[in-house]
């Protein structure tokens, strides 16, 4: 989304914000370091095409210190972890098994020049901190997309384990308090989320609109299944 609106307006100021303080300093590293990152990744390269598992493996009990280290890290279990999916453990391990790809693009070099390119834009803020923060950087007319962990449509779907502090059910209502005060404010806002009972219950007693998205979902570890799913988009615009 930030992409997106970027490239229609590159004059305009943004905010990119996120929980999960590996993405946003893999933000960070793309923006100002892009050269020494896509370095670090070309050794990750290397050393995974001789021995994929056991590379893999040691990569991802490794805990880097350095920041473009740590970048690299979260980038090349990401190219090459089972089907892209971050979770981690309730200690903040990063525990997605092996992928099986054949040649997988770890290092996509001209991707990430141009995306740094457009980080080093002095209109985008980049922060990391929890949703909330960002009613009281907010003003009538801005326009904010809320892309929170998906709640969980079945027992076994519950996929929030996107930091080591899950995603609740009471951080939901935290959300949709959030999009009430930034509609009282004259924001518009668009959220992404499941087609789950709790987000229709909680969001449908207010008069905003409500938009259904068939999509298909990749980290089904069974490919019969990854079809035929639907998410919401919710909007007061």
């Amino acid at each position: 989304m930030l992409f997106h609106l970027m490239t229609k307006n590159l004059k305009q100021k943004s905010i990119v914000s996120d929980l999960n303080s590996d993405l946003i300093l893999s933000y960070v590293t793309i923006r100002d370091r892009v050269e020494e990152l896509i370095s670090v990744l070309k050794n990750h390269e290397k050393n995974y095409f001789k021995n994929s598992k056991e590379y893999y493996y040691k990569i991802r009990e490794s805990e880097p210190r350095n920041q473009v280290e740590k970048s690299a890290r979260l980038l090349f279990l990401n190219r090459t972890c089972f089907n892209g999916l971050y979770r981690v453990n309730s200690k903040g391990k990063f525990n997605v098994p092996l992928g099986r790809y054949t040649r997988p693009n770890i290092v996509n070099e001209q991707n990430l020049i141009a995306v740094s390119d457009l980080l080093r834009s002095t209109n985008i803020a980049i922060k990391c901190c929890d949703f909330y923060s960002i009613l009281g950087q907010t003003k009538q007319e801005d326009f904010v997309y809320l892309d929170p962990p998906y709640q969980p449509v079945s027992s076994t779907a519950n996929f929030t384990s996107y930091t080591n502090r899950e995603f609740t059910y009471k951080d939901l209502h935290r959300l949709f308090d959030l999009c009430e005060k930034l509609d009282e404010k004259g924001c518009k806002f668009m959220l992404s989320n499941s087609d789950s009972d709790e987000v229709y219950e909680l969001f449908s007693n207010r008069r905003w609109k409500f938009l259904e998205i068939k999509t298909n979902r990749a980290i089904n570890s069974d490919s019969k299944k990854r079809t035929g799913h639907s998410e919401l988009l919710i909007k007061n615009y």
